[in-house]
């Protein structure tokens, strides 16, 4: 009797192994991974494939995309595809068969996105300015994103119905992350380095998202000075560079304009002067962002003027400039102003 069932149970031993050897399992042991997350439409991204249970280098695999054959070899590892249109999808799917038999599935999703990111510095720069406000030391800075995802007609979405979550040199900012939270703003600390903002911006559903970051490096605020003339004011179209002559009138009011600090729109704030004039330090001067030279009636020569701005608040910022103003001998000023009189019969 025990001899029976001992021939009974190897029967069986060999029955199973037979029906394991012949019929293929299915299963999903092969995970895809994409290079970008978040492409941009028409952006180049490469799909690896891997598993952890298999050998892929010797298995005979086929990519799909969107259930049409797109590529198919032995240890075809990766491919690299093109991001679809803004608003589509694409549907990449693997199947992998091993040398034993095993065939592997996976698949995945991909969708594109943009968002622009506007960078706004709020240190200061005079009226009508056109140009960018430099990125200066301990600046208060705001990011305004404009993010680009679309349903599948091709119609974007509105940004106040989108999720952000900012993140800031790898640390999530939760207070100024969440639905429609497309701003973001800080004030740079007093350690000056580099700063590293990413947003990622999802549909409320998740389906859909983009990514974008921005590397912010503050620097030291400047002065840049102009000609400011009493009846038509201030030439903030060119700047006084180098040496600049005070004129037939001999007098000469130079504005120094302080790009990128922080202070107010009309007052100076909490900035300080320091006019010299031929290394001598003009006290007088200490509250003013002006300075008024005069040509001396008998000479002729040259003299250096240089400016130190400081912001008592903000020790980080501080800026040096400095001219040179040329002026002549009175006599010859006096002749050149008569001329020009003359020649217009007054």
């Amino acid at each position: 009797m025990k001899s029976r069932i001992f021939i009974i149970f190897t029967f069986l031993l060999l029955v199973s192994s037979l029906a394991h050897a012949q019929i293929s399992t299915s299963i999903q042991g092969i995970d895809l991974t994409l290079s970008n997350e978040s492409p941009v439409p028409g952006q180049k991204i490469t799909i690896t494939a891997e598993s952890y249970v298999s050998n892929l280098n010797s298995s005979n695999i086929s990519w799909t995309i969107n259930g049409a054959a797109y590529q198919k070899g032995v240890g075809l590892v990766s491919i690299t595809v093109q991001a679809p249109a803004l608003g589509k999808k694409m549907t990449i799917g693997i199947t992998a068969v091993t040398p034993a038999g095993k065939t592997m599935i996976n698949s995945a999703t991909v969708t594109s996105g943009n968002v622009d990111l506007i960078l706004e510095s709020g240190g200061y720069a005079p009226p009508m300015f056109m140009g960018k406000i430099p990125l200066t030391y301990q600046n208060s800075y705001r990011i305004i994103s404009m993010p680009h995802l679309a349903d599948a007609t091709g119609k974007e979405y509105d940004p106040r119905t989108l999720v952000y979550q900012w993140t800031k040199d790898s640390r999530l900012v939760q207070d100024q992350s969440g639905y429609g939270k497309q701003v973001f703003t800080w004030t740079d600390e007093i350690v000056p380095r580099q700063r590293i903002v990413d947003l990622k911006v999802f549909t409320r559903d998740g389906t859909q998202q983009a990514e974008k970051f921005i590397a912010i490096q503050s620097g030291a605020p400047s002065i840049t000075f102009y000609k400011d003339d009493p009846l038509y004011g201030t030439y903030f179209n060119k700047a006084v560079n180098g040496n600049v002559g005070l004129g037939t009138a001999g007098e000469l009011s130079v504005l120094a304009v302080p790009f990128g600090f922080n202070k107010p729109d009309s007052t100076l704030g909490d900035l300080s002067f320091l006019w010299m004039l031929n290394s001598q330090e003009q006290e007088s001067l200490s509250s003013n962002q002006s300075i008024t030279l005069r040509a001396p009636g008998d000479s002729s020569g040259s003299s250096d003027i240089q400016l130190t701005v400081s912001n008592n608040k903000d020790i980080l910022e501080k800026a040096d400039g400095a001219f040179t103003a040329s002026f002549v001998q009175n006599s010859n000023q006096t002749a050149t102003v008569n001329n020009t009189t003359n020649s217009n019969g007054l």
